[in-house]
């Protein structure tokens, strides 16, 4: 959602504006006064002074509403650098009077390096946000918005469309009740709500902000299952009171308040970053370490078993429907020409020693390489052949929510005991419903959990795994 990702962006940006100062901080003493650094007493000092500063900086960096939201960014990013500039000095400035320290260098560095602080400041405040959200947001991540409501509506939400930008949304046009009604829109005109449908997939829109709940409950919740049925997210403002057939949140994005079906944790870049960096150190060792001797001991067992390929590759279905191809060790037979089939009990297709391998998860490590290049993560919703998506979005609705995230190796349904071969339609909503609880509450700590029942399956499969 919006507000994860303007969380996630100021965030970052806090994180890296501590960095830049602490370097101008120790570059500029190394430029005033380099002898001081022989001098161990003075270095600690200066250290402290140096976490003083970082600690005005974060009281500083509040997040101030703003009533109208018309005002510059830039003359914000001033006032915001003004006011942390004076309360990083007001705490440095108090240890220096408790420690009682007159020092004349000590006075004329700190005034001196006034300017350069500043500086600083202003540049992390106005122009790194502008640089992570190009990069946290950009290609696959760039939300493309369809408005639904009155052009008068939509004049009055774009400024607010115009801050978003930083966070990826380009706003592609409007959808409107009647043609009559788009006067006055500072956006195209895409169509009316009847061809909702046809606009999503036409414009590959990601995202669709309502703007007037009063169209009625029977449209706001038609228009969600369109929306909940093409993976495109939905937004809405004002109060919902019985308009939506859904579960929804509500947040309040600088200084608008809107209504979301779910909270999405990993909309917010900072936690996709924990949760690459967390897919890296796993897949890695296994990739380096396992890998290898796994490879070598399954290629021994095929050529006694069943000669073939070591290697079985798959088209499956990745984050917001991108095909992938998919690594598994083999485990059935060669050429049977039933790999759209699922594998079931007793599946003829498997040779003796590859049911072991698919008991015991052994098959599955491949997919580490998946995990390496992006195309996996190491916990998330299984990913399916794309002629089984089909059949299981038809069957559950919100099915087609799983693509906001990349598709893992395990997951929270998987854990929970739905795995196997899917016999009715209660197996594929038990599995979707799993999959949107993980994608609603991600966290490093759900991750590890999963992780470690995994490893535990593993040891001890339960009786679905086959």
């Amino acid at each position: 959602m919006v507000s994860q990702r303007s969380i996630g962006i100021r965030t970052l940006a806090l994180l890296w504006q501590l960095v830049l100062v602490t370097l101008s901080y120790w570059g500029w003493m190394f430029i005033w006064q380099s002898p001081l650094f022989s001098d161990h007493e003075v270095l600690q000092r200066y250290l402290l002074f140096n976490e003083f500063l970082l600690i005005g900086l974060l009281f500083g960096s509040g997040h101030r509403r703003e009533s109208t939201g018309l005002e510059h960014s830039w003359v914000l990013a001033i006032r915001k650098s003004i006011r942390q500039a004076f309360l990083g000095l007001f705490c440095v400035f108090l240890v220096v009077f408790a420690l009682q320290d007159t020092t004349d260098n000590l006075r004329s560095f700190f005034f001196s390096y006034v300017p350069w602080l500043y500086l600083t400041l202003l540049f992390s405040n106005y122009l790194l946000p502008r640089f992570l959200g190009k990069w946290a947001f950009s290609g696959d991540r760039e939300e493309r918005v369809a408005l639904a409501g009155t052009g008068e509506q939509a004049a009055q939400i774009k400024p607010w469309l115009e801050r978003k930008s930083l966070v990826g949304f380009r706003t592609v046009g409007l959808v409107c009740p009647q043609p009559a009604a788009a006067g006055g829109s500072p956006f195209p005109l895409l169509g009316s709500l009847e061809n909702m449908g046809q606009i999503l997939r036409e414009r590959s829109i990601t995202q669709v902000i309502v703007l007037d709940l009063s169209l009625g409950s029977p449209w706001v919740r038609q228009l969600t299952q369109l929306c909940e049925g093409a993976a495109v997210r939905l937004l809405a403002l004002h109060d919902p009171n019985d308009y939506f057939n859904h579960t929804t949140t509500t947040f309040e994005d600088d200084g608008v308040r809107f209504i979301g079906l779910r909270e999405e944790p990993l909309e917010s870049p900072l936690n996709r970053f924990i949760k690459r960096l967390f897919d890296l150190v796993v897949a890695l060792p296994v990739v380096l370490f396992i890998l290898p001797f796994t490879t070598i001991l399954v290629w021994i067992l095929q050529r006694l078993q069943s000669p073939g390929p070591v290697f079985f590759k798959q088209q499956r279905t990745g984050m917001m429907g991108r095909p992938f191809t998919m690594l598994k060790y083999r485990s059935m037979h060669p050429n049977h020409n039933c790999e759209a089939m699922q594998a079931s009990k007793n599946d003829p297709r498997i040779f003796s020693t590859g049911k072991w391998l698919r008991k015991l998860s052994i098959d599955e490590l491949p997919q580490f390489l998946n995990v390496l290049r992006g195309e996996m993560s190491v916990v998330g919703p299984r990913p399916h052949l794309p002629e089984h998506d089909e059949m299981f979005a038809r069957v559950m609705r919100r099915y087609l929510i799983r693509k906001f995230i990349r598709p893992g190796i395990t997951g929270w349904a998987q854990v929970n005991g739905f795995r196997g071969e899917i016999l009715s339609e209660m197996d594929i909503k038990q599995r979707v419903e799993s999959d949107i609880y993980y994608l609603e509450r991600w966290s490093f700590s759900l991750d590890c959990l999963i992780v470690l029942k995994t490893a535990a399956h593993c040891v001890l499969p339960p009786r679905s795994a086959y």
